[in-house]
């Protein structure tokens, strides 16, 4: 299986790498980093485990260099999306597949609308992963995918998808409702990735640590547990739960949203907190908080897109 990456920040150089690792040809689609990784390769450093080193890697400029893949891991930020209908033709034959392996809603039915004819899946990425420098990415907890079919998909491609990431050492599971899995990896991502921005630069450790911000996280996880509950999607009881203890272990991680925020980058707000505040809304659901907290990230992510004022973390 070739597979190619689009969006080699730190999600898709992590699982690119390690994929490449266990032997899967893997070729990387670089543009910022394309010099540093080309000369000196990819370093992954995890949490416990010794620090590995990807070299020579298969790194191009442009896709049109790259080849047609069996599969394409899609890491680009969902504000880039539009980007994909240029980068991702040079890379697809008739039975190329697709995986988004993004944060929010709506990036598979994206997918699926813009290609319509290959196969879609969707990954979500359950890891505390930051690109530290040029070609250098930083693991500090879990690692885990959820693999789920969109559209095309069958249990043949989706167990042979899973069985790459296992042979990498990644574990990975095929959900039985990709919608479900969306939503209980927003549990975590509408609260921590947003109160970390508009909290003025919040590590996860701070969040728990400041009681209003923990209460204020708890509340927008009831939240999006009453959308889910309406959509009556097969979530455990106790996940909400769950995802606290895990987040408690994190230590000082910053969320990805306000890393991109603090580097002046133009974050995530509509597919992490914009379409499921329109779902809710859909729904009949009352959700304040997220409301409250949608305007208040669209606002940020306006003005730092507009000024060149300097942010600063604390």
């Amino acid at each position: 299986m070739k597979i190619g990456v689009v969006g080699a920040g730190a999600v898709g150089s992590y699982y690119g790498s390690l994929l490449a690792r266990a032997g899967s040809e893997v070729t990387f689609l670089l543009r910022s980093d394309w010099e540093a990784v080309i000369r000196r390769g990819y370093w992954i450093e995890e949490q416990g485990k010794e620090p590995f080193h990807l070299y020579p890697v298969r790194g191009f400029r442009r896709t049109e260099e790259m080849g047609p893949c069996d599969l394409v891991l899609i890491a680009l930020k969902a504000t880039a999306r539009e980007a994909l209908r240029e980068l991702l033709p040079p890379l697809l034959q008739p039975q190329t597949a697709l995986i988004a392996l993004q944060n929010g809603l709506g990036n598979e039915e994206w997918l699926a609308e813009a290609f319509p004819n290959h196969p879609v899946l969707g990954g979500i990425v359950f890891g505390c992963l930051t690109r530290t420098a040029p070609g250098r990415v930083e693991n500090v907890g879990f690692g885990k995918i959820e693999l789920g079919a969109y559209a095309g998909a069958g249990e043949v491609l989706l167990r042979e998808v899973a069985l790459q990431f296992e042979r990498a050492g990644v574990p990975c599971s095929v959900v039985e409702s990709l919608e479900a899995a969306r939503w209980r990896k927003l549990a975590w991502n509408i609260p921590f990735n947003g109160i970390s921005v508009v909290g003025g630069g919040c590590d996860v450790e701070e969040i728990l640590r400041d009681a209003e911000l923990r209460r204020f996280a708890g509340g927008l996880m009831e939240e999006v547990a009453a959308v889910a509950k309406s959509r009556k999607l097969p979530l455990p009881e106790d996940w909400t739960e769950r995802m606290m203890e895990d987040t408690d272990r994190m230590g000082s991680y910053r969320p990805s949203t306000l890393v991109d925020f603090l580097a002046g980058r133009s974050i995530e707000v509509e597919a992490i907190w914009g379409e499921p505040l329109r779902r809710a809304q859909k729904l009949g659901v009352s959700t304040p908080l997220l409301q409250a907290i949608y305007a208040l990230l669209r606002s940020l992510d306006r003005r730092s897109l507009g000024t060149n004022f300097v942010r600063h973390a604390g």
